[in-house]
């Protein structure tokens, strides 16, 4: 392979990878019209989104059709990036608290998000490779993968909106670096496209926890 073979290929880094799904968004859209609320729901989530990764290592954002793919990166230890992601999750749930308090029912805004960690393609604007996909099946879990799920909590306990989850790399990282966060085991579930049975965690706030690694 030659070096111009060689320079088609993208970088490789280690990123956290957030999948953010606008719950609803499409049937808003259609109900009440793209340009009078569908198109304001998707700038003001990307705004949001803009705001609170500008200082945690954002490093890119593109639409999903129905939400934004967005990664983190930190300079000096990567799995940091983890930690970032979480933080800048609840933060969004937390602005989009406030800003749907203040707004229509129709233009309020309904988040579910899945992180995960691990190597990406560094494609301009966008990343790509397995991990990604693993990421987008994690958001893609529902009360219906449950009922298929081994040791998994009740389908019913499983929330609807305003939630995140995460990866067992993702899960890990936390219980190593800090205890802001809890997290709670769905269940083993069954993945498209990936071998075995995966666990995948609900993250929720440890009320009072201070962070234990920086």
């Amino acid at each position: 392979m030659n070096a111009g073979e060689n320079a088609q290929f993208p970088s490789v880094a280690s990123e956290a990878i957030v999948v953010v799904d606008l719950v609803e968004s499409t049937a808003a859209s259609n109900l009440f019209g793209w340009y009078a609320v569908g198109r304001s729901l998707m700038r003001d989530l990307r705004a949001l989104i803009t705001e609170v990764g500008r200082s945690r290592g954002l490093q890119c954002i593109k639409s999903t059709g129905d939400g934004y793919l967005f990664t983190f990166a930190h300079p000096t230890a990567a799995e940091m990036a983890a930690l970032n992601a979480i933080e800048s999750c609840f933060e969004l749930l937390d602005l989009i608290n406030k800003r749907n308090g203040k707004l229509a029912e129709e233009r309020a805004i309904n988040l579910r998000f899945a992180v995960h960690f691990g190597e990406v393609d560094v494609v301009e604007n966008d990343r790509e490779g397995p991990h990604v996909s693993y990421t987008f099946r994690i958001e893609g879990i529902s009360r219906g993968s449950l009922a298929v799920a081994l040791n998994s909590i009740p389908p019913e306990q499983f929330p609807l909106t305003n939630y995140v989850l995460c990866s067992e790399e993702v899960t890990g990282i936390l219980n190593r670096r800090c205890n802001r966060w809890a997290t709670s085991s769905l269940g083993l579930l069954k993945l498209k496209g990936f071998s075995g049975w995966r666990e995948v965690f609900l993250v929720l706030p440890n009320s009072g926890a201070v962070t234990a690694a920086s």
